[in-house]
């Protein structure tokens, strides 16, 4: 059977540990079919549509999948899903990654957190916790700057790091179901709820919390990490990707904490999922449910992402002693729902757009420009 994949390296090495583990309990071989990102996205639509169908197909949830699944290019696994008993191994909220009006449509297995990384020891010279609401965290962006610090790090040179602000600011505030409507494209940008994400922000900007623009629009994501090493700066918003690029020395003096609470509305997360899906057109579907039977597994999750640094979706799946996965896995698996960050849950058009926009603010704190350039983009896009 084959299976199409984006991956390298070390994620490559994973899945072909998994697949030979596969095919010792089925006898089934797995022929991957890998290929880098960009090409990979160029090729999506033609299996789709009949040409080379692989069996199974490496896939990313929520809006992502849901656009060929409207298409009707997804084969839905609810039955599969019931027959096995899928819910009592997967929350709520991850199964809201692959299910869609009443079906589901993939199995997830893997996702990450995103939220704020700290030095420990900065914290506490400074006296300061964790903050847990937003008033907290203002008091927080205070302290550190009058300690001469840079109260948030953030690098804007290709955009889309100023996107999980937004992402999060809009969850806490509104809540995932909004956020959702909101990224369909079915709620306008000048609506009253979107303004009050704007204006939140805003109040981060007028206290200086953030580096000045012309810093962080010259960065990468990764280069203000150095003034987090030497205690310049107070925190900054990553996924736990960020944890690959922290220099080892200083790895353990690191802490992390959720984006505090503002209103009272259920808790979602930032945390992009990866699944495997069956195309409509595929021609081995018994031996696909079988890889996706597979896959669902605690112990198959488990081995695969605590190779990968990255948490299972599978609730049963055992944690490794990384203690940034130990806290994600927590965060993730108590969380009322997660969302797939910005440029996953809109169209391309309207995510290449909008980043430049939400960088753009950063810099004006000009909320009626933003709102008003978002939602022209959002008239042209749907």
């Amino acid at each position: 059977m084959s299976v199409s994949l984006i991956g390298g390296g070390e994620a490559r090495t994973a899945y072909l540990m998994i697949s030979e583990l596969f095919q010792k309990e089925t006898g089934i071989k797995v022929v991957w079919n890998v290929k880098h990102d960009a090409d990979y996205k160029g090729n999506l639509e033609s299996w789709f549509l009949g040409e080379g169908t692989p069996d199974v197909v490496y896939w990313q949830g929520g809006e992502r999948l849901f656009q060929y699944v409207r298409k009707d290019w997804v084969e839905p696994i609810t039955d599969f899903w019931n027959d096995g008993d899928l819910d009592q191994s997967y929350t709520s909220g991850i199964k809201g990654t692959v299910a869609l009006d009443g079906e589901v449509y993939a199995i997830p297995f893997s996702y990450y957190h995103w939220g704020f990384y700290y030095r420990k020891s900065v914290f506490e010279k400074l006296g300061l916790e964790p903050p847990v609401d937003w008033d907290a965290f203002l008091a927080m962006c205070d302290s550190t700057k009058s300690a001469g610090m840079a109260p948030i790090v953030i690098g804007t040179q290709y955009y889309w790091p100023s996107a999980a602000w937004f992402d999060y600011l809009d969850l806490r505030i509104n809540g995932l179901e909004f956020h959702q409507e909101l990224t369909r494209g079915h709620v306008p940008y000048t609506d009253a709820r979107v303004v009050a994400v704007f204006e939140h922000w805003k109040q981060l900007l007028a206290k200086g919390c953030f580096m000045d623009s012309d810093t962080h629009r010259a960065m990468t994501w990764s280069e203000p990490l150095p003034l987090l090493y030497r205690g310049m700066a107070g925190t900054g918003l990553f996924g736990n990707f960020v944890t690959n690029e922290i220099s080892p020395q200083v790895l353990p003096d690191f802490g992390f904490f959720p984006f505090p609470k503002i209103n009272d509305v259920p808790t979602a997360e930032e945390a992009p999922t990866d699944l495997f899906l069956i195309p409509r057109k595929c021609k081995n579907k018994d031996l696909a449910l079988q890889f996706l039977a597979f896959m669902a597994r605690a112990d198959v999750q488990e081995r695969l992402n605590n190779t990968m640094g990255t948490i299972s979706t599978n609730r049963h799946a055992a944690i490794g002693d990384d203690p940034f996965i130990q806290q994600g896995s927590i965060l993730l698996q108590s969380a009322d729902g997660v969302s797939q960050f910005f440029d996953r849950d809109t169209p391309k058009p309207m995510a290449d757009e909008e980043v430049k926009i939400f960088t753009r603010f950063l810099e004006t704190g000009d909320v009626d420009e933003a709102t008003r350039a978002l939602e022209r983009v959002r008239r042209a896009v749907y």
